[in-house]
């Protein structure tokens, strides 16, 4: 009769251990699977971005949801401008603090806040963060993997001095 106990409960807790192995191997699978969608959407978007262009291809925010078999999962994009504040730096060469030239800025400041705003205007418009999410639900939680990056283009025309940007 103990016998018959012990077997009972050591079969209990190996039905237990089993149902747990099962759980993490879905577990598993699903993230897999999401992080195969994710680097899979990431590569579309950046093929769009180098085939059609930054200001064509990068959408603000776009959502949705993939093809079967892999209803379960959506996504999300955000593709943001980055500004590199290149120019707060050309605000201080002007004297915008105050502690420069108390006679006003000199002709190379001028010259020097001019190239830095203008390599800020360039690097910005050639430049964006890139954000994508995958979701899905394990049971009723929520789960979603995520990454951020940045993509240059800069194949762009350099900006003229003379109109002072693009």
């Amino acid at each position: 009769m103990i016998a018959t106990v012990i077997f009972v409960m050591a079969a209990l807790a190996a039905m237990d251990l089993a149902r747990g192995s099962v759980r993490a191997v879905k577990d598993a699978e699903d993230v897999t699977t999401a992080t195969w969608l994710l680097e899979k959407t990431l590569v579309e978007l950046e093929a769009r971005l180098e085939s059609e262009g930054i200001e064509k291809a990068c959408d603000k925010k776009k959502e949705g949801t993939f093809d079967e078999p892999y209803e379960k999962y959506s996504y999300v994009t955000y593709c943001t401008e980055i500004d590199f504040r290149i120019s707060e730096e050309a605000s201080r060469l002007m004297g915008g603090d105050g502690a420069q030239n108390p006679d006003g800025p000199t002709p190379e400041d001028i010259m020097k806040k001019t190239m830095l705003d203008l390599v800020n205007k360039y690097i910005s418009k050639a430049s964006r963060e890139i954000h994508v999410e995958v979701l899905w639900k394990q049971g009723k939680n929520p789960r979603s993997v995520d990454v951020t990056t940045h993509f240059a283009r800069y194949d762009m025309p350099l900006p003229s001095l003379a109109t002072g940007g693009f």
